[in-house]
């Protein structure tokens, strides 16, 4: 993951340091999308790549999983054909200024596909996955 392509990453580093998360295995948690002028579309992705270092709070709840949310500014939509599953890839790429964005199931090839002027990541958490 090119997190160079992001205009704030800073919630991510903060947390991940030097080896931040690649993004594949995830799963599309929630997604939201806000039409108008400069439409976006908000996504909570779902990891089991944690930090090397887990926060204490995190340790504390014996955390699994991490979720972060990430806002991707003034979208337009290339594909819209994604499924469930925590098998997708999340791919961010330089197309001619602004940010190619594929979002691909492993399982099934179905994929989510949009280029965004500005990416933001918003928000990170963890949470505890039961059996």
């Amino acid at each position: 993951m090119d997190y160079s392509l992001f205009v704030d990453a800073k919630c991510i580093s903060k947390i991940y340091k030097e080896k931040m998360p690649d993004l594949q295995n995830v799963e599309i948690e929630k997604m939201v999308i806000i039409p108008g002028k400069d439409a976006e579309i908000r996504i909570c992705v779902d990891t089991t790549e944690l930090p090397q270092e887990m926060p204490s709070e995190w340790l504390i709840q014996k955390a699994t999983n991490v979720q972060i949310w990430i806002a991707f500014i003034s979208i337009e939509f290339i594909e819209f054909n994604i499924t469930n599953g925590m098998n997708c890839c999340m791919t961010i790429s330089d197309n001619n200024g602004k940010k190619r964005v594929c979002i691909t199931n492993s399982t099934d090839g179905k994929r989510i596909c949009f280029d965004a002027k500005w990416i933001f990541a918003k928000k990170i958490s963890a949470c505890a996955v039961w059996d």
